[in-house]
């Protein structure tokens, strides 16, 4: 298989037109790719799962630092990072392939005001009301939570009874962070 930097492109839109990972984060990856990839020759850059991504990075930050923060820089390399991984994943067993997604904490929401009758959340968008859950083929069941975030729950009997869902709930729950 090709492992190009036009192919990891050609990968992270894949990833988004699959549904297999949200547009933003395949967009977000992909922009960094192009970005630091950019500065490979063709030869480098024919088989872009061999790079050396801190030396890569290094020579992209020696390049053009005066155009990104230190923090844009990590971000970048994070993200180019985590497409690498996937891609390299994805090329050594293509059916077994799942993205790897990090899953940020979300920061605390803030104390609520006297004058506030109840704590605010996001304004509903259309990328952030609830999504339809596909019917599960097998035991593994995605469950979207936010726009850019998908849960897998795996091990789920068939013959799941309301008490045994509420008490995964109730586990879930109890993992929830306020």
């Amino acid at each position: 298989m090709e492992r190009s930097r036009e192919a990891l492109s050609e990968f992270l839109d894949y990833l988004a037109n699959k549904g297999l990972m949200a547009k933003a984060t395949a967009q977000a990856r992909k922009a960094a790719a192009s970005k630091i990839l950019g500065i490979l020759d063709d030869a480098e850059a024919a088989d872009v799962t061999a790079i050396d991504l801190d030396d890569v990075v290094g020579r992209f930050q020696r390049l053009y630092s005066k155009n990104y923060t230190p923090q844009s820089l990590v971000t970048y390399k994070s993200r180019l990072g985590s497409a690498l991984d996937d891609f390299r994943s994805y090329l050594s067993n293509p059916l077994a392939f799942r993205p790897a997604i990090n899953n940020r904490e979300r920061p605390k929401a803030k104390a609520v005001k006297e004058s506030d009758e109840a704590p605010t959340r996001e304004p509903k968008t259309e990328s952030s009301r609830p999504h339809s859950v596909p019917i599960a083929t097998s035991n593994i069941v995605p469950i979207p939570i936010r726009a850019d975030l998908t849960v897998y729950v795996q091990g789920l009997p068939f013959d799941l009874t309301e008490a045994e869902a509420r008490k995964i709930a109730a586990v879930i729950t109890a993992m929830a962070q306020s």
